[in-house]
């Protein structure tokens, strides 16, 4: 791999950063966010945010009743016994529901987190040479994560508005009413909100590891993999 793509300037001494100010920062300068942050990345604050959010999020898609009917919908198809389908259409509708839904979002975001930061740990430090620490990695994905959230909360929206779970924000509003897997694929990779906070992971990573954009690109691309096939299989 040549230094055109895997170099770049040191980044200047900064100041030490606001933890709660870089939540905002992240959004119109997160060069310079995780500059601040680079003594030492900062990543609690930003994760119980994208929990809370997730989490905040998700109580609307529950309650409008998307879930439960493509649930159900899917199940008819399988041909499921009707007591079963009785017994969770029961489930969706008791606050159980809810409950477990929102319980298995505050599990699943800093799990999926603490595993993105993992694949970027191997591949940085293992695949690339990188000498950053778990901690660096961990602050990338989590600000890459809290800019995701926008992308989040407009799928929410839609998700709520259209009552479906087919939210299409990228190539994918090309293809027809039935979507095929690749297709949804392909809508993701074209989803700017979702582009953007990957982008800012990549950012971090290249600013932690004092190496140019190309290095932070390069190293999330297993991240950007996983993050694609999950996203095509809402």
């Amino acid at each position: 791999m040549n230094a055109d793509i895997l170099g770049g300037a040191v980044e200047p001494e900064a100041k030490q950063a606001n933890e709660l100010g870089t939540l905002g920062t992240i959004f119109f300068n997160p060069r310079a966010t995780f500059a601040a942050m680079a003594a030492k990345p900062r990543f609690l604050l930003a994760m119980i945010l994208v929990i809370v959010a997730s989490s905040c999020m998700a109580i609307p898609i529950f309650q409008s009743g998307v879930v439960r009917e493509e649930t159900i919908a899917k199940m008819e198809a399988k041909g499921t016994p009707e007591p079963q389908i009785e017994a969770t259409a029961k489930f969706f509708d008791s606050p159980a529901g809810l409950i477990v839904g929102v319980v298995g979002t505050v599990i699943s975001v800093p799990f999926a987190l603490l595993v993105s930061a993992a694949l970027l740990f191997f591949m940085g430090n293992f695949m690339l040479g990188a000498k950053i620490r778990y901690p660096d990695y961990l602050s990338a994905a989590t600000y890459g994560a809290v800019v995701g959230l926008v992308d989040h909360a407009v799928r929410t929206a839609l998700v709520v508005a259209k009552g479906s779970m087919d939210v299409r924000l990228g190539l994918g509003n090309l293809f027809g009413e039935d979507l095929p897997y690749l297709g949804r694929v392909l809508d993701s990779l074209t989803d700017p909100l979702l582009l953007w906070g990957m982008a800012i992971t990549a950012l971090g990573l290249a600013v932690y590891a004092k190496k140019g954009f190309g290095f932070g690109v390069i190293a999330s691309i297993p991240t950007l993999v996983v993050t694609l096939l999950l996203s095509a299989n809402r």
